[in-house]
């Protein structure tokens, strides 16, 4: 929402009322939470810029200065409360000003730089949230590229008068350069005025609205510094090797034929797969630092799109890491935000066009052409090649709502088509790379065939399979490990398993533990040697601490994991949480990456994590907590509905439920169990140990193993 500084404080002057119901129709955030919020701080904001120390700035601050609220960053999620726009001698201006109506007493610093507890819980530093915003705008919005503009940022606390907390080590140096502000009268006549006046003097209405407008654009500059971070040889991890390197030569080829070539540029779509550990997630990094730091190539954007809140959060911390800099992220694209409008703008396109407008997703093509044809534009990010390249990774997770389990509420609006699809369509070179036998949830069911199909609606070319089938760079480097997990997976006999584990445990360290604390024990001495190590479970068990603040620190009884076991004829109970999500629910480099200050940095066996959280990454060691969700009985494999718990799976056990006999309900879940347990059993490096809950099922591994159950 633009408007003068003057009509703004002209609406706050009269009735805050209608600005609120403005705001929910803009956002679609139409709770009592956030409306109270909006009439608290934004008369705060309106007085702040009504000081009389900016009197001498009467043209910008009384006049016709412009104040954007609520503004979406382009091709982004995120919101900021409110952006001033002008001009500064002979350089455009915006600043960010984060609102926070928070009481501040009793907030503390947190552990590390960018974090408080506030409430119990640790949350981000307001600064280093305007930071990010700051960060973005200035590598990835086009108007600040195209006027040269200056991005700066401040917070302002509209309800409490103190905030020293928030200005101390070790967020002092954060704060020196995104300052925070309170509303004490000595605070805004003197600091917030003088802090304002410096950055912003004169309206400039061609780049307030040019900013409004903005859309995303990558500095490429930027992104090609952090491509060549990644590409330097001292990047261990981003090393290719046989099977990775053909295929990177080959998508090589690809583009130098068909991108950087003579002629048109015509639609690409390039298919890599591979199993657990092939490395997909190395070779999509190496191929997108080499596109990015090519001056060859063409305009537009080159992006690594993730399928997962679990993806998303690490891959941007990663590209962080790479750059020292918040704003790598933004290279991160969420596949979700290639869906051309928003829930929210789907909802009030049904008070236009009728309430049954985009409901029935067989007829997705359908509501398709509608939105073209009446001229209802995009949403930045999924507008027609918009990008030059996109990279998805762990593809296999993507959402095809032409099957009724990918149909649901899954915060983008899937009754507007595949998500594939609209990669595809936004996107001049697409590069999917998949397992698809690691989609393991209800709507992760995108599959090669699908992607083929529609490539060639779209008319784009669509290579042969690229497999790094072959490579295997967990598991001990062992290619007959991951066969012998998907032997057992498989039900095979366990003679069959047993010859291929003979040669893959003379390399790997597999163990089968007694007791979860004796499974733990081991791991402790890996820890102690210097190892990565992280305790992993499939979703059998419900998730009693969601919402705690500190689960942690709760009596063990109420932890997600209080497991019963016998240790010298005495009982006694392990009890863990599972892995920690604060932030939102956003943050899962929590459990994987453990950054200063976590308990996870502390203790790495602290928690457990699930197949979603652990997908795509690995581990020196693990410990995999094998659960009744899955057991053995007999010769075959046996699902205990009584113990799935996965949310990812709800569609499948109430199918299940359903089922006189073991029918087809019961075989598709059963075989997402399979997949689950096949992404916790291949997480691993050098070491994968163990422990059961049920006997028979213990007895069969290890008999898959070539050994006898002396518990049996």
């Amino acid at each position: 929402m633009l408007m003068t500084v003057a009509e703004f404080r002209q609406a706050l002057g009269r009735d805050i009322e209608p600005l609120v119901v403005r705001l929910q129709a803009l956002t679609g955030r139409g709770g009592p939470d956030e409306a109270d919020s909006w009439r608290m701080s934004l008369p705060k904001l309106a007085e702040a810029i009504a000081e009389p120390a900016l009197a001498h700035l009467h043209l910008y601050f009384a006049g016709t200065g412009y104040v954007a609220l609520e503004y979406q960053l382009p091709a982004a999620s995120s919101w900021c409360d409110a952006v001033l726009l002008g001009r500064r001698a002979d350089r455009p201006t915006a600043v960010v000003v984060e609102l926070k109506d928070w009481l501040t007493r009793g907030d503390r610093p947190g552990p590390y730089e960018g974090l408080m507890e506030r409430a119990g819980q640790l949350v981000l530093h307001p600064a280093d949230q305007v930071r990010g915003y700051v960060e973005y705008c200035r590598r990835f919005h086009s108007a600040v590229q195209d006027h040269g503009a200056d991005v700066q940022g401040c917070v302002l606390f509209t309800r409490d008068y103190f905030a020293d907390r928030y200005v101390e080590s070790p967020n002092d140096r954060l704060v020196r350069e995104y300052p925070c502000f309170t509303m004490a009268p000595a605070i805004v006549r003197e600091a917030l005025a003088e802090y304002l006046s410096h950055r912003i003097s004169v309206p400039d209405a061609t780049f307030a609205q040019d900013f409004a407008d903005g859309r995303y654009r990558q500095d490429r500059g930027f992104v090609r510094q952090i491509g060549e971070q990644i590409l330097k040889p001292d990047k261990g991890p981003f090393g290719l090797l046989d099977n990775q390197r053909r295929a990177y030569a080959t998508v090589r080829a690809r583009i130098e034929d068909n991108v950087l070539g003579q002629g048109a540029q015509r639609r690409q779509v390039i298919l890599i797969e591979g199993p657990p550990g092939s490395g997909k997630s190395v070779l999509a990094a190496r191929i997108w630092a080499t596109f990015v730091t090519d001056k060859r190539l063409p305009d537009g954007g080159v992006v690594l799109t993730t399928t997962s809140t679990a993806q998303t959060s690490n891959w941007s911390e990663l590209f962080q890491t790479a750059a020292r800099t918040r704003a790598a992220r933004g290279v991160v694209k969420r596949a979700a935000s290639y869906v051309p409008v928003t829930t929210h703008t789907l909802g009030q396109l049904r008070k236009r066009l009728g309430k049954d407008f985009a409901k029935d997703p067989t007829t997705w093509r359908e509501s398709i052409k509608l939105l073209r044809n009446r001229g209802i534009p995009f949403q930045d990010g999924a507008q027609d090649e918009q990008y030059l390249v996109s990279i998805v990774d762990e593809a296999h997770a993507l959402i095809n709502p032409e099957h009724v389990e990918g149909r649901g509420q899954f915060g983008f609006a899937p009754t507007l088509g595949p998500l594939a699809w609209h990669v595809i369509r936004s996107s001049t070179v697409s590069i999917f790379l998949l397992d698809a036998e690691q989609g393991f949830r209800d709507r992760e069911n995108t599959t090669l065939e699908d992607i083929r199909r529609w490539a060639t609606e779209l008319g784009a070319q669509v290579t042969d399979r690229i497999s790094l089938e072959g490579a295997q760079f967990r598991c001990a480097g062992s290619t007959e490990y991951v066969a012998w997990v998907e032997s057992v997976l498989r039900g095979d006999p366990p003679d069959r398993a047993a010859s291929l584990a003979r040669v893959w445990r003379q390399v790997l360290d597999f163990r089968i533990l007694d007791s979860p604390a004796a499974l733990e024990s081991a791991l402790r001495e890996r820890v102690a040697a210097g190892r990565s190590a992280r305790l992993l479970a499939s979703y059998a068990r419900p998730w009693k601490t969601k919402g705690a603040a500190r689960p942690h620190a709760l009596p063990p009884p109420q932890q997600d994991f209080h497991e019963r076991y016998l240790d010298d004829r005495q009982i006694r109970h392990w009890s863990k949480v599972w892995n920690f999500i604060p932030q939102n629910g956003t943050n899962y480099t929590w459990f994987i990456q453990a950054p200063q200050g976590t308990e996870m940095r502390d203790d790495p066996l602290c928690e457990v994590g699930c197949p979603y959280v652990v997908r795509g990454f690995d581990f020196d060691h693990t410990g995999v907590l094998w659960l009744s969700d899955l057991v053995r009985r007999g010769a075959r494999w046996q699902v205990n509905l009584d113990q799935v718990h996965d949310s990812g799976l709800l569609t499948s056990v109430r199918a299940a439920r359903r089922e006189r006999h073991d029918g087809a309900a019961h075989a598709k879940l059963r075989q997402s169990l399979v997949q689950a347990y096949r992404i916790l059993l291949t997480r691993v490096i050098f070491g994968c140990y163990l422990w059961f809950e049920d006997k028979e099922t213990r007895s069969y591994v290890l008999a898959c193993l070539g050994e006898s159950d002396a518990r049996a």
